[in-house]
Order: C-alpha cells, then sequence, then structure tokens
C-alpha cells in the first residue's frame, strides 16, 4: 500500500474524465495527477469542474508527457482513443473509457459505430476491464484496458451469472434507464435541454443501440435491448426479462447471484422483496441487484442498479487501474451511498 503512482485524465473536463479527476485526488496510492483539454489548456481546472478543489491547471495533451505517468485514462468520445492509444502503451499503460477497444470483432465494429477501426492491432490486445466477469489477472497485466459501457455494466452484472448457472431460457428483453449525463457534458441538442426534458420519458436507440453487441459478446446470447433517457443527473436502471425454465423459483436465480457475486465487494444481491433504486448508488462504485419470478408467465425479472458515472465509466476504471497495479480492489472507490 505504501506505492505511489502518477496519472493523466485526457479530456478531463467532462463527466467522465471529471469524475476520475475526482476519484484520483483521493486516492491513497495516486500522487501526482495531471490533466488534459486541448481548449482549454491553461486554465485552471477548477474554472470548468467547480466542484473540484484544485490548484491543478489544465495541460494541451501530449503523448511525450502523457507517456511520464504511469497510467493513462482517456475520457474522450468514440474514434479519439484508437489514435492515441497504440503510441501510448509502448511508453505507459492505458484505460480507455470510450468504446474504441471494447468489441473485438471489428466488422462489428464497423457496422454498429459505422467508422473503421484505426488500430486493429490495439484492439487485438486490449483486455477488457469489467472485473467481476473477467479475468483479474488478466487486466492486472494489461497494457491497455477497454472500460466497459455503462449500461452493459448494469445488464452484465446480473444477466452473466443467470446465463452461466443455465437459468435463462429464451431472449433476454433489457428495458433500461439513464440519467442525462449518459450523453455526455458537451451536448448542445435542445432534447437535452431542461425544457425539454423536465416530466418526460424518452426511448431511444430502440433498434439498434452500439451497446447491443457489447452485451451479446460477454453474455454469449442475443438480446433485446432498449435504452430510455430519464429527466435526473446520474443513474442507470435496467429491469430485464426472460423466460425461464417451469420450476424455477426466486430462491434459485437469488441463490446463482450471490454465489456469483459472492467475493466481489461492489455487488450486492438484495434481500426478498426489495427492490433497488438509483439514489441508493449515487456516488458509489457500487451495483445492486434484485430478483423475481412471475411463475404466471414463466418470465424472471431481474434489477440491476448503477451510477452511470461511476460503476458505469469513472469507478469502475478506477477499479481496473486497482487491479494494473496490485492495490486492493475497493482502494479509494465509495462503496455507500449518500442520503437523501
Amino acid at each position: 500500500m505504501s506505492k505511489t503512482i502518477s496519472a493523466t485524465v485526457v479530456g478531463a473536463t467532462g463527466y467522465t474524465g471529471s469524475e476520475a479527476l475526482r476519484l484520483l485526488f483521493a486516492h491513497p496510492n495516486v500522487g501526482q495527477v495531471r490533466a488534459t483539454s486541448d481548449r482549454l489548456a491553461g486554465q485552471p481546472l477548477r474554472t470548468s469542474c467547480p466542484w473540484l478543489d484544485t490548484d491543478l491547471v489544465l495541460e494541451a495533451y501530449d503523448p511525450l508527457s502523457a507517456s511520464e505517468s504511469d497510467v493513462v485514462f482517456l475520457c474522450q468520445s468514440n474514434g479519439v482513443a484508437m489514435r492515441l492509444a497504440p503510441e501510448l502503451i509502448e511508453r505507459t499503460r492505458v484505460i480507455d473509457l470510450s468504446a474504441d477497444f471494447r468489441l473485438t470483432d471489428l466488422d462489428e465494429w464497423e457496422a454498429w459505430y459505422r467508422m473503421p477501426h484505426a488500430r486493429p492491432a490495439a484492439c487485438a490486445e486490449a483486455v477488457y476491464g469489467l472485473p467481476e466477469l473477467g479475468d483479474r489477472t488478466r487486466i492486472a497485466q494489461a497494457r491497455l484496458v477497454a472500460n466497459p459501457g455503462c449500461y452493459v455494466t448494469a445488464s452484465l452484472l446480473a444477466l452473466v451469472p443467470l446465463e452461466r448457472a443455465g437459468l435463462i431460457h429464451g431472449t433476454p428483453i433489457i428495458d433500461a434507464k439513464s440519467g442525462v449525463s449518459g450523453a455526455g457534458r458537451s451536448k448542445a441538442d435542445t432534447e437535452y435541454l431542461l425544457s425539454e426534458l423536465a416530466g418526460s420519458l424518452k426511448a431511444y436507440g430502440v433498434v439498434g443501440h452500439r451497446h447491443t453487441p457489447e452485451i451479446e459478446q460477454l453474455l454469449g446470447r442475443p438480446v433485446r435491448f432498449a435504452p430510455h433517457l430519464l429527466p435526473f443527473p446520474r443513474g442507470i436502471h435496467a429491469t430485464i426479462h426472460f423466460p425461464i425454465a417451469p420450476g424455477t423459483t426466486d430462491e434459485r436465480l437469488r441463490a446463482a447471484l450471490k454465489v456469483f457475486h459472492g467475493a466481489h465487494p461492489f455487488v450486492r444481491v438484495c434481500d426478498p422483496g426489495y427492490w433497488p433504486s438509483t439514489k441508493e448508488v449515487l456516488g458509489t462504485n457500487s451495483c445492486r441487484i434484485a430478483c423475481a419470478v412471475d411463475e404466471r408467465t414463466q418470465l424472471a425479472t431481474v434489477v440491476s442498479v448503477i451510477d452511470n458515472l461511476m460503476k458505469g465509466a469513472a469507478g469502475q476504471a478506477v477499479q481496473n487501474m486497482n487491479l494494473m497495479f496490485g492495490f486492493p480492489e475497493t482502494a479509494g472507490l465509495p462503496i455507500h451511498g449518500v442520503w437523501p
């Protein structure tokens, strides 16, 4: 625990970048932190992110300066990391919070993201960073970690244990809802204005959302995924329905989830009859999961909630960093929520 590392956050003033900085500033094993923003270089970070109590000054991105850090967090939009990461990983370690390295099939990447992948070799090297479902040893040894999507994290933490236990007998239907911060901080479209969002609920990407192949890649079966936008700042709530075999009980579902997640410090399976809310995981790296069986329809329902900026982005990235550098997995990561 005495080891101290340095970190650079690229794209520091966006929601995921600033959240990563908030965690790194308080991390017991992180010393020097650098933050980049080409647009705002030279300005104090607190000018753009006044909730961060720091004198840090934003820098323009420079690959040589960034590679002086032990780890670089790439917190920019899709298509940027694939250009930056290959040069960086020759000198340092990288955690990418975009989707650039999440899909192993590059034909799938091009079909869903509608752009060619600029660095296929780096994509082949990337390790998928969902610690509860992946190989922690591979994450620990990786030069490049692909941080999962927020919807994907909530969905897979609930579904994969049940799939591996043989309890899913048909196509899961994922009805997922996100707070507005999931769209990023720089969105200027009128649909993200408070006056447009307040008092409303909207589905989007109902057919063909880009997180679909990422979920299917790890789950190993097709899913029906439909996301929705709600007028609150942060949180993911995934309500998932799927067919089950006759005789499947609540207890059997819950037991499978508990066995799978028993050693995972950030995942809690809720008590019978309790359904979690997004607010109880606000600001934490936690995931809460509940389940029930409807015997009348022979369908099971699983609910999974996370904070999209924490376990769905920056918190999970720091969790991966902890594994990469041999720190306790929970180091610097809140588990307990803030209430009310």
